[in-house]
């Protein structure tokens, strides 16, 4: 099978995101909560439409990839998020770029910073 040509893609949008919790959160545990909270908050099929991936998490730190027209319906998700395996948690957006590096060094960076 040939890859899709630029133009037939779908766009996507990488959300840069933090979890405010008292212990390390895992990352299958995490996954799990936000499959949870999406089809909780917008049913099976919305949060199929979202098109949601978790790209990378660690160190409660991660990136999430959406369709770039649910940006807002996958923030809102994150933040509906009060438990991950038991613990309360705190998911904390902190901004959203056309590119996993553009996500990376703008936000990321200044997460594990402190900043």
């Amino acid at each position: 099978m040939e890859p899709l040509l630029p133009t037939l893609r779908g766009r996507k949008r990488y959300i840069a995101i933090e979890v405010l919790s008292d212990e390390p959160i895992q990352r299958n545990a995490f996954i799990n909560a936000v499959s949870y909270a999406g089809c909780s908050l917008l049913g099976d099929f919305g949060f199929s439409k979202c098109g949601v991936s978790v790209l990378g998490f660690e160190d409660n730190t991660g990136i999430i990839m959406c369709k770039h027209t649910a940006v807002s319906e996958t923030i809102a998700v994150l933040a509906f998020m009060t438990g991950v395996d038991g613990q309360s948690v705190i998911v904390r957006s902190a901004g959203v770029s056309g590119t996993v590096k553009g996500a990376e060094t703008k936000y990321l960076k200044r997460l594990k910073a402190g900043h």
